[in-house]
């Protein structure tokens, strides 16, 4: 879970809750995710210092996400532990199954805008001064 969350920021969640689920370790999913929460937020701390110090991350942009993202995780909190074991399983699943392709095509629709772009112009007075030709006026 670690390695995936340090690598692409995401995935400890899609590993860890559904092997915790699994009947050897028999634990329900809001316990589950509990714990997977927990784990991976101390993993997250190790991995955005990382990030931060190898000036690889916004800490403005990280900061607007956050805070939405503190004040909302209690309301969410607050309706897991109210909703039924199979509610949970399903939201989880239910969730994975979207955001994974969406994320996909959001990555895919990046890179086919990245490749329609044209490339930076180039100084071609500048390259014909250097090869010996007048410039043109």
């Amino acid at each position: 879970g670690g390695a995936t969350l340090g690598l692409v920021g995401w995935g400890g969640g899609q590993m860890i809750i559904p092997g915790m689920t699994h009947q050897y370790m028999a634990l329900n999913q809001l316990a589950a995710t509990g714990v997977s929460l927990f784990s991976l937020s101390l993993s997250s701390i190790s991995s955005s210092v990382r990030f931060a110090t190898s000036d690889s991350a916004c800490l403005v942009t990280a900061a607007s996400i956050a805070i939405p993202s503190i004040v909302t995780a209690r309301f969410g909190t607050q309706l897991a532990s109210r909703l039924s074991n199979d509610a949970l399983e399903f939201a989880f699943n239910s969730l994975s199954l979207v955001m994974i392709p969406t994320h996909l095509y959001i990555q895919q629709r990046r890179h086919a805008q990245q490749l329609a772009q044209p490339p930076p112009p180039t100084s071609t007075g500048a390259a014909a001064a250097a090869a010996g030709a007048p410039a043109a006026t």
